[in-house]
């Protein structure tokens, strides 16, 4: 069977629709679109993997930037807390008493402030676990950024999937149109054949320009990910790698509840909240001043050196308590967010899972069945058609499934890798370094 080209007036005009299209929905502006620099510039020579697109968001993500220095911010907050404040020196001079028979008399002191013990010990210890929850933050943005990379990679790959499943579609009907029409020209079919399979022709011209916006809108969702233009140029998608079935939800409800960085962070807060407890009980006790001075206005040399202590009252009780009862009232609500976020996240990791496995099961379904079935389907149409056994009709109802099945089994496929990304942010970190999707994967 050979491919032929045709003229209708349908199929011609919304061909003509697409062609004009073609440059605004796929070509990037004449100018050329900022890109990251050096080694994080996706380019357009390599295939792009899911990997590689996380690398590169993780790189270009302004808000991880910010909060990583908010993290850091707070690793220098630990040291200024556990340390003493600064001594006190001050000096004083009587000038009316310099004169040629006497010296000057001076007056100098030297304090420092030392609270109660414990007190630089707590308040260093809540500075060292806020820091450690901000650098959880940190982790569990980064999460949520690979897994929404991951996301947009797997809809990249389906639409240029679904591309090449219709520009195979198409080369398949014109090759049916060129058989409808030579059987008609024969006078072995009817004129309705033929303009059937336009009609059909022109819905997938149709169906073009929805992948085309489809694909427009990816463009634009990667690029965004990576501070970049709308319409900058994108590599085309890697083929997705294969991987054996994730692992068991037990062992991932385990994992989670080890490693989830928000879990962690909520952990982090309840220590902190815990210390601000022991410094609002070290209130009630008081700090201590220790001074040595030396004082030349008092005559007898031996009454000059002076060392002395000082000490806070601290007599208002009352608003230490408040100060005690908020800390202890802070570190509840701390736990029980912990324990209402725990059962959350492993009820989130249940239904991610359940999505992964019917994504699973959905791609084995279609590879090992309906896609074989319908390629069988449309083989024996177009015998039977040929044959003069079949309708036309049956041909196209046969086309149109096995079309819908193909993109259906992209569409699992992307779903599945998109699932698996999730699957990961609940699960606090990859299930496997090589994973991506299951045996058999589209290639």
């Amino acid at each position: 069977m050979r491919t032929v080209s045709l003229s209708s007036s349908l199929s011609s005009s919304l061909s003509s629709a697409i062609v004009g299209l073609l440059p605004a929905l796929i070509a990037g502006p004449l100018w050329g679109a900022p890109a990251l620099e050096g080694q994080n510039d996706p380019g357009t020579d390599q295939p792009m993997t899911a990997d590689n697109l996380a690398s590169w968001v993780l790189e270009a993500n302004p808000g991880l930037a910010a909060i990583e220095a908010a993290a850091e911010a707070a690793a220098h907050r630990i040291e200024p807390e556990g340390s003493l404040d600064d001594p006190m020196l001050s000096y004083a001079v009587a000038p009316l008493t310099a004169g040629a028979d006497r010296s000057l008399n001076q007056k100098i002191d030297f304090s420092q402030k030392i609270p109660w013990p414990g007190t630089l010990a707590a308040r260093e210890s809540a500075a060292r676990f806020e820091a450690v929850a901000a650098d959880r933050d940190v982790d569990l943005l980064r999460l949520r950024v690979v897994a929404q990379a991951k996301a947009a990679h797997a809809e990249w790959w389906f639409i240029e999937s679904a591309l090449d499943i219709h520009h195979a579609t198409l080369a398949l009907l014109d090759d049916l149109i060129a058989t409808a029409q030579t059987r008609y020209a024969s006078g072995r079919a009817q004129k309705q054949d033929v303009l059937h399979a336009e009609v059909e022709r022109a819905e997938l011209d149709k169906h073009l320009l929805s992948l085309l916006r489809q694909r427009a809108a990816a463009q634009a969702r990667i690029n965004a990910l990576l501070s970049r233009a709308p319409d900058a140029p994108l590599p085309a998608a890697a083929p997705m790698p294969r991987q054996s079935t994730p692992p068991a939800l037990g062992e991932l409800q385990t994992l989670a509840l080890a490693r989830h960085p928000e879990l962690s962070r909520l952990d982090a807060a309840i220590s902190a909240s815990e210390s601000r407890i022991t410094l609002a009980e070290k209130a009630f006790y008081p700090d201590f001043q220790f001074g040595v001075g030396y004082n030349s206005l008092w005559d007898p040399t031996d009454k000059r050196p002076v060392f002395g202590v000082s000490i806070n009252v601290p007599l208002d009780r009352s608003k230490r308590r408040s100060e005690l009862d908020r800390a202890r009232a802070e570190t509840r609500r701390t736990k029980y967010s912990l324990s209402e976020r725990r059962a959350g996240l492993l009820a989130e990791l249940a239904t991610v899972h359940a999505g992964v496995v019917e994504a699973q099961s959905s791609v084995a379904l279609y590879q090992s069945e309906l896609v074989p079935l319908t390629a069988e389907y449309l083989e024996a149409a177009i015998a039977d058609y040929q044959s003069g056994a079949g309708a036309f009709l049956n041909v196209i109802t046969a086309e149109q499934r096995k079309l819908d099945t193909d993109l259906e089994l992209a569409r699992s496929l992307s779903d599945y890798a998109r699932r698996l990304a999730e699957l990961e942010l609940w699960a606090g970190g990859p299930l496997d370094p090589s994973s991506s999707m299951p045996a058999g994967a589209m290639q």
